[in-house]
């Protein structure tokens, strides 16, 4: 299927963010990078700030989406933990440039807003309720620090991998780990979850 004008500029954005960083981004860049003019742009998205806005919800809703494996509830809330991690370090996966860009820019779009607004409202309720199954009963703090060690090692093979040239210079040293993200996942569940589930 062939992509229309709208799919191939918000496809020339997300490159663009990717190489350039959002403040390189134009929408003459842009309009060239999708052989389309600075009028049709502005036209489908009326302004640079809503078009990558736009772009940016697109790649946040896979983010979103990976929350979904925590309503699975047939499934044992360590394996709804697992199904979670892997989804959600794929999505991280399929975009790291995107990802450091991100990390590195303090001002927000709406679309940033608007998952963040998830997170603290549904996407940290599902993953503290799953935690809360195999920990017990705890204190917020408790499950807020849990929260923020269980992220760092989602986004530690993945911010490693968006510096393939340290990455190299390490694995020359010695230091690059050879398991897959799936054998890393499973090694951190089975350590950091070991007293819970070793009765």
């Amino acid at each position: 299927m062939i992509p229309s004008t709208k799919e191939k500029i918000l496809a020339a954005t997300l490159e663009l963010i990717k190489a350039e960083g959002l403040d390189g981004v134009t929408i003459r860049k842009i309009a060239g990078l999708a052989g389309a003019n600075v009028a049709l742009v502005n036209y489908y998205f009326g302004s640079k700030e809503k078009l990558i806005s736009e772009t940016l919800k697109l790649q946040l809703h896979s983010f979103r989406a990976a929350f979904s494996v925590f309503d699975e509830t047939d499934l044992p809330p360590l394996a709804r933990m697992k199904k979670f991690m892997l989804s959600y370090t794929s999505s991280l996966q399929e975009h790291p440039e995107l990802i450091k860009r991100l990390l590195g820019q303090e001002h927000f779009f709406e679309s940033q807003t608007e998952y963040a607004e998830f997170l603290k409202v549904q996407g940290f309720e599902k993953l503290g309720a799953t935690l809360t199954e195999i920990i017990g009963p705890s204190s917020r703090d408790t499950v807020l620090l849990m929260f923020q060690q269980m992220f760092a090692a989602i986004l530690s093979p993945i911010i490693k991998a968006s510096f393939a040239n340290k990455a190299e210079k390490m694995e020359a040293q010695g230091f690059q780990i050879a398991a897959s993200v799936e054998e890393q996942i499973d090694f951190f569940l089975d350590h950091y979850f070991y007293k819970y589930t070793a009765r």
